[in-house]
């Protein structure tokens, strides 16, 4: 009798799959024998078994692993982390609750990418961001469906950027959920929270009455609403590249006189007037890791001798490699935010003193970032219906594993964030 045509290749790939798994299952609860917290994994062969030593996080939760491919295990086995999260986007993986993890796994362990990985990411990226690159890069990560970005960005200014609170090491979810109204708020709210930044940069510039400001990067224009409800600025003027935000931002301006304001949708460098003072949150970051010095450059032409400069950055601590070597860099990079770039302190203060301006103080704001990510990545989640049906279950998978990955790399200072305040001499 003749044996049944591919009865015993499929019996073989059973076995090979089931061994796969178990392999992997040891492998994971070796590597990860002293991660602190928890994570819940499932795999494609029906196991369930945790790793990690189970300590309590603030979150309160577990992380939940669900890999539903032989792929996708052998490439976590492999430690391939770029294609993981690839993987992961198109719906082989699923990572589930407690998301801030995700950031903390690279430290037991080691995700890599293939040298042509490296290779392809620090090359794409060389390129100095002109003005028409500028305008793709931002475009592409500012101008997705607006219906998607009032779900978790504040609900006053819409800033895009680090909040200022009252109490960044107070994690409590439920109230990072609750939504405010701004500078009235008695509770410690997102909305508040880029109300006190606004207020900030404009107390630090302390304008002569008459005074003109000019915001690099302005969003949705939360700072020259606040300048103007709060100093005596004859005019202030915003430059973004983003449609979104120069369509949304007009309406938050509306209330004042059309002389007051100017609201452009553009680059900065297409700004030839000069200015009492100039403020920039995180606008820094898109200019390319060979653009810090011509963009401060850019900087001194537009302000007055003496006038005052809000310079806040998102940083990288001295790195032992360059960052495009990281593989949540590349996956942020390649789904989220391309042609992003982060410098550190060291070299911040280098360009600004070598090109025309004194620093009079700074502050780190790192826990204040890990917050914000985190409000935004939780008002995110606790809406995933209406942000799936906003812009596709892939984009969600992406951005919610930024969001989480980013407020984590906050907490455990692999991210830094700083705000210089600047005189030009």
């Amino acid at each position: 009798m003749k044996n049944q045509p591919n009865s015993l290749p499929f019996t073989s790939l059973q076995n090979e799959s089931t061994g796969k798994a178990i392999e992997l299952q040891h492998f994971l609860q070796q590597t990860m024998t002293s991660f602190p917290w928890q994570i819940e994994v499932n795999d494609w062969d029906g196991n369930s078994y945790s790793i990690g030593q189970g300590k309590q996080h603030w979150r309160g939760t577990t992380m939940k692993l669900t890999i539903k491919t032989e792929r996708a295990g052998r490439l976590l086995l492999g430690l391939q982390g770029l294609k993981f999260l690839d993987a992961y986007v198109e719906g082989e993986v699923d990572i589930e609750d407690n998301l801030y993890l995700a950031a903390e796994i690279r430290n037991y362990a080691k995700l890599n990418m293939s040298k042509w990985e490296i290779f392809s990411q620090i090359f794409s990226h060389l390129s100095f961001q002109n003005i028409s690159r500028a305008k793709v890069n931002v475009k592409s990560h500012y101008d997705i469906p607006q219906d998607a970005l009032n779900i978790y960005l504040d609900k006053v200014y819409m800033s895009y950027s680090c909040g200022m609170w009252e109490n960044p090491q107070d994690m409590n979810i439920q109230a990072m959920r609750q939504v405010g109204k701004g500078e009235a708020d008695t509770f410690d709210s997102l909305e508040k929270s880029h109300w006190r930044k606004f207020k900030d940069a404009v107390d630090f510039i302390n304008p002569d009455p008459g005074d003109t400001l000019l915001d690099v990067g302005c969003g949705y224009g939360g700072q020259l609403v606040v300048a103007l409800e709060n100093h005596p600025f004859s005019q202030v003027v915003g430059w973004t590249h983003s449609n979104n935000q120069v369509t949304e931002g007009k309406k938050m301006l509306a209330k004042f006189a059309n002389e007051q304001y100017e609201l452009n949708e553009g680059d900065y460098r297409e700004e030839h007037r000069i200015f009492d003072h100039i403020t920039s949150t995180g606008m820094v970051s898109h200019v390319g890791p060979r653009g810090l010095v011509p963009y401060i450059k850019n900087i001194r032409k537009r302000i007055k001798s003496g006038g005052r400069y809000v310079h806040h950055a998102l940083m990288i601590p001295a790195p032992h490699q360059p960052m495009d070597k990281e593989v949540g860099i590349a996956f942020n990079k390649k789904y989220v935010w391309p042609g992003y770039h982060w410098f550190t302190i060291g070299q911040h203060i280098t360009a600004l003193e070598n090109n025309g301006f004194e620093v009079t103080s700074m502050r780190n704001l790192s826990p204040h970032y890990a917050k914000t990510a985190a409000a935004w990545a939780e008002r995110m989640v606790d809406s995933n219906e209406k942000m799936i049906a906003a812009i596709g279950d892939a984009s969600y998978r992406a951005w919610k594993m930024y969001l989480y990955g980013a407020a984590g790399g906050f907490l455990n200072k692999k991210i830094h964030v700083y705000r210089v305040y600047c005189e030009a001499v």
